[in-house]
């Protein structure tokens, strides 16, 4: 299996399939510029100690700010076993210049 690359608008109807995991893996102090909708906040550092507790059965989005990140956080995730990885291409960057809904965190 290998990595795929979303883009905001191809992420922004996924929000409301319950089969989603949204993880926001960026840092604490950068979640003052919000975050997406329904997503579940493990920073990147502490992603190794908690994955174990991702249900198996969920289809797993990453993102970060700009998409570096998160790339690394899918190609661990399928590492781990997981099959179905996503990664939001261009980070919250993207999806704000999208116009899409951003939460405050």
């Amino acid at each position: 299996m290998s990595l795929k690359h979303l883009t905001p608008d191809e992420l922004h109807p996924l929000l409301s399939d319950p089969s989603l995991l949204l993880v926001d893996i960026r840092n604490d102090h950068e979640l003052v510029s919000g975050i997406l909708p329904g997503a579940l906040h493990v920073p990147l550092g502490n992603l190794t100690a908690v994955f174990d507790q991702f249900p198996q059965d969920k289809k797993i989005v990453f993102y970060c700010r700009s998409g570096v990140r998160s790339i690394a956080a899918g190609e661990f995730a399928l590492a781990q076993g997981h099959t179905d990885v996503s990664h939001l291409a261009g980070g919250i960057l993207a999806w704000a210049n999208a116009g899409l809904p951003i939460q405050a965190a």
